[in-house]
């Protein structure tokens, strides 16, 4: 017996493609090729393969063609228009879309990556709840950018939330970078611990780096349009994915606020 469905009771096991038919379609028809993806680290330069054929089998049949697949069939007419990098303006509904098809696939890109002990980030009912109401988890935020060159993949990153000069661990958090074609969409959830939650504490902030002028926020602080694209990553140098890619690679030291001070 496989293990249960990250999103429902059924048995797991379902050997499917993490991208879905109709790209594979899209690309063929348009004579895509992919080419590596170059991520630069300092004055390292690292490749990372893009890989259309990639396969999961952490859900079950039955979510991948129902709520799943209609997710993507939301979102199929948008992102067409991406893969072609044409100009699209995207409204306040669109945003709600595209997070949705984001954190959908933020969870599946978690579901099999590699880490120690394979614990999954995301819970069983923060799954459970994206299966029955489409609902995003607490403390997640999504950005959109883009790219100026084609490519599909996805990266994710676990990170340590850190207090008290980074003496005290107070909670984790994991970002997943999506690229598909034109288009890049980041999402990250942070998971404070439960003796903390009463605190208060802010959603944290990554260290400042290119990528905060080449996104734009579309959840939860959505504005009420985006053009797209914006100022592209490049494929390495200095406005390269790269920094977008590791741009949670460190625990971020945050302020814990109580009623009486801030501990440093």
């Amino acid at each position: 017996m496989n293990p249960p469905c990250i999103f429902c009771d059924n048995e797991s096991g379902s050997e499917e493609h993490l991208w879905p038919d109709w790209m594979h379609r899209f690309m063929k028809e348009h004579g895509i090729n992919l080419v590596a993806l170059r991520v630069q680290e300092g004055s390292e330069p690292e490749t990372i393969e893009n890989d259309l054929e990639k396969t999961i089998n952490t859900v079950c049949h039955t979510c991948n063609n129902t709520w799943m697949s209609r997710i993507e069939d939301k979102n199929a007419p948008r992102l067409k228009i991406m893969l072609q990098n044409i100009p699209l303006t995207i409204d306040p509904g669109g945003m709600k879309i595209l997070t949705e098809w984001a954190v959908k696939t933020a969870m599946v890109q978690d579901s099999i990556k590699p880490r120690i002990g394979n614990a999954n980030f995301y819970t069983r009912e923060e799954r459970v709840a994206m299966r029955e109401r489409l609902q995003i988890p607490a403390r997640t935020r999504a950005w959109i950018g883009a790219l100026n060159e084609f490519h599909l993949g996805s990266r994710g990153t676990d990170f340590t939330i850190l207090a008290n000069g980074e003496k005290t661990r107070i909670g984790t958090g994991c970002a997943n970078t999506i690229y598909t074609g034109y288009f890049v969409v980041q999402v990250v959830t942070e998971h404070i611990y439960p003796e903390y939650q009463a605190l208060g504490i802010p959603e944290i902030q990554p260290p400042a780096s290119i990528s905060d002028l080449r996104l734009i926020q579309i959840y939860p602080n959505a504005p009420k349009k985006v053009e797209w694209p914006t100022d592209p990553f490049t494929n390495g140098g200095p406005n390269g994915i790269g920094h977008l890619l590791h741009r949670w690679c460190q625990g971020e030291k945050v302020s814990m606020v109580t009623k009486d001070s801030v501990v440093e």
